[in-house]
């Protein structure tokens, strides 16, 4: 079996309609997010920030271990409660911020496998040649 790799980069802009950024993305060797703060809430940019910044803490994790999928499976979802954690502390320190929240897609990659973690409507995709295949579904 051939190893597989990827290439990716991050950027983000404000776009035309809202005043601010609300974006937060990760780009490592093994593993790469993104965040999107959800818009019309307070602090959907400390939420998506929150989101990566954790899920940077913990990479490591994902980088220091043989991890297969299952692994990975459980490592996505051991994340998912801690940035909720790190997000619900935020809120009980800035009860204005009580509702904010983020979407947050991921990819892990080893040397056999890609992992997918996703929450909420940012999409992963897949660019193979020419073909564009959506590979998450959106939560709404």
């Amino acid at each position: 079996m051939s190893q597989l790799y990827f290439q990716c980069a991050a950027r983000s802009a404000v776009g035309l309609v809202r005043n601010g950024n609300e974006d937060s993305a990760l780009v490592g060797s093994q593993l790469i997010a993104v965040a999107d703060g959800m818009g019309g809430h307070a602090g959907g940019e400390i939420a998506s920030s929150v989101a990566i910044n954790t899920l940077s803490e913990i990479a490591p994790t994902f980088t220091n271990k043989d991890v297969d999928s299952e692994s990975a499976s459980d490592l996505f979802l051991n994340s998912l409660h801690t940035i909720d954690g790190q997000i619900h502390a935020v809120t009980q320190d800035e009860p204005q911020l009580a509702g904010m929240g983020t979407t947050l897609t991921a990819l892990f990659i080893n040397t056999t496998e890609i992992s997918l973690l996703h929450v909420g409507d940012s999409r992963a995709y897949r660019l193979r040649g020419n073909e564009l295949v959506q590979l998450s579904a959106d939560h709404t």
